[in-house]
């Protein structure tokens, strides 16, 4: 019986999207009330779905992407629900309370999320406060940061990067309304490129959103290029679906979950014919389930994470797709993550 679907997830659709996460992040900072989803078997412990991470090791491809813990108050928690990495953030210099709610709308038929959050933040201080926190443990934890100007992402990140394994700077939020595309700009993202890489202390990732047209495509291959150019490790892509809805409190928002899955193939194949292995691919969204992972992995992603997936699904994902992607790899005679990465079965 699956407790989560059969009966917490008809109880938290009851709320909004929005106060059912607010339960759960209630839930899950208590470290006693957390034990209610935590146990050791959701981990599947297996030396084939090990991955380096840029010299940083995850016990398994699957993690948590940001979004979920926006704050850094979860990630004790969450590290105990079997992922291979949980990301915390976007973690924002200043106190910021986002968009109006509504600003997170369920599209159940397609196990999807609308989404106008505008990077809402509890500032810097509180979160490294929280990163004082942490108990080390053999799952990484990478801080995503975003910043609204070349001076805050600089001071955000230096402010983190002592608790984290990985840094992701995010440099674009499509429902932050009057934020600057310029670092989505090969030449305007350089400086704080440059930047970063004098400063990083341990491994660096990039996060940028997908594109659509050809125009857009260009452009992100390019600026990949620019960030591979000046020695950063990783690169990590989200969705890129800005679409109408009138529920959002901006008639707008991203829509992510199992409709980006095409999209996220696409960029993948993208990127990894530009840097092969030299780079982390980190696929963003649109997975779901350990077929998704194989193929999203097989197409040259280093790791997959997912957020929307974990509404729909439950605590369980993470082992779920662990224990398919073994399946998948031993019915394939593939021996591991590592030598699946890229090759396309």
């Amino acid at each position: 019986m699956d407790i989560y679907k059969q009966i917490l997830r008809p109880l938290l659709f009851k709320l909004d999207a929005e106060s059912a996460h607010n339960l759960v992040k209630k839930l899950l900072r208590r470290p006693a009330l957390s034990r209610l989803f935590t146990r050791p078997g959701l981990f599947i412990k297996d030396e084939r779905l090990k991955v380096d991470l840029s010299g940083v090791e995850a016990p398994n491809p699957v993690g948590l992407g940001a979004g979920f813990d926006k704050d850094a108050d979860m990630f004790n928690s969450l590290m105990q629900l079997g992922f291979g990495y949980i990301v915390s953030g976007s973690i924002m210099y200043h106190v910021r309370p986002g968009n109006p709610r509504p600003r997170m709308v369920r599209d159940p038929e397609r196990e999807a999320l609308f989404s106008c959050m505008g990077l809402p933040s509890l500032g810097l201080d509180y979160a490294v406060g929280q990163l004082h926190r942490r108990r080390y443990s053999s799952v990484p934890l990478i801080v995503n940061i975003n910043a609204e100007d070349f001076g805050e992402y600089l001071e955000t990140f230096e402010a983190v990067q002592p608790y984290a394994d990985i840094v992701e700077v995010n440099l674009f939020c499509p429902n932050l309304l009057g934020q600057s595309s310029d670092f989505l700009d090969p030449e305007g993202a350089g400086p704080l490129l440059a930047e970063i890489a004098k400063r990083k202390k341990r491994p660096v990732f990039i996060k940028l959103p997908g594109y659509v047209t050809e125009t857009e495509r260009q452009r992100r291959l390019d600026l990949v290029w620019t960030i591979q150019k000046h020695g950063i490790e990783g690169i990590a892509f989200a969705p890129e679906s800005l679409v109408k809805e009138k529920r959002l409190s901006i008639g707008q928002g991203t829509l992510t979950g199992r409709p980006f899955f095409p999209q996220i193939m696409g960029i993948i194949r993208d990127v990894y014919s530009l840097v092969g292995n030299d780079m982390v691919i980190k696929a963003s969204g649109g997975i779901v389930t350990g077929d998704e992972a194989f193929q999203a992995i097989s197409e040259g992603a280093s790791s997959v994470e997912l957020y929307t997936g974990l509404i729909y699904e439950g605590w369980n994902i993470a082992r779920n797709i662990n224990r398919r992607l073994i399946k998948l790899m031993d019915a394939h005679h593939v021996k591991n993550v590592k030598a699946l990465c890229g090759a396309r079965v």
